[in-house]
């Protein structure tokens, strides 16, 4: 079986590319039908650039690495934090 978060990735990364293209197809159709002054060009315009964005956004989540958390314990070596005397010329 396979892993569900892998398969989430696949599809998100798959509902990300249909948005982004039919982002496209919603603009080319947009400018097609209407008459360039009218208010629904402003529509179609405004509705591809939301769809665009919301496209690139699912893409860009899933697209970038979870960050590793490094353990910090005293077992692996790590040091306790603390101040650094400074020495000046000696």
């Amino acid at each position: 079986m396979k892993n569900p978060l892998a398969i989430f990735r696949k599809a998100g990364s798959f509902i990300a590319g249909l948005l982004i293209g039919l982002s496209l197809v919603v603009f080319v159709f947009a400018m097609m039908v209407v008459d360039p002054g009218d208010w629904q060009a402003l529509l179609g315009v405004f509705s591809a650039s939301i769809i665009l964005a919301l496209g690139l956004s699912l893409q860009i989540v899933l697209t970038i690495k979870p960050r590793r958390r490094r353990p910090i314990s005293p077992e692996l070596g790590a040091l306790p934090v603390r101040f650094v005397e400074l020495k000046l010329g000696q």
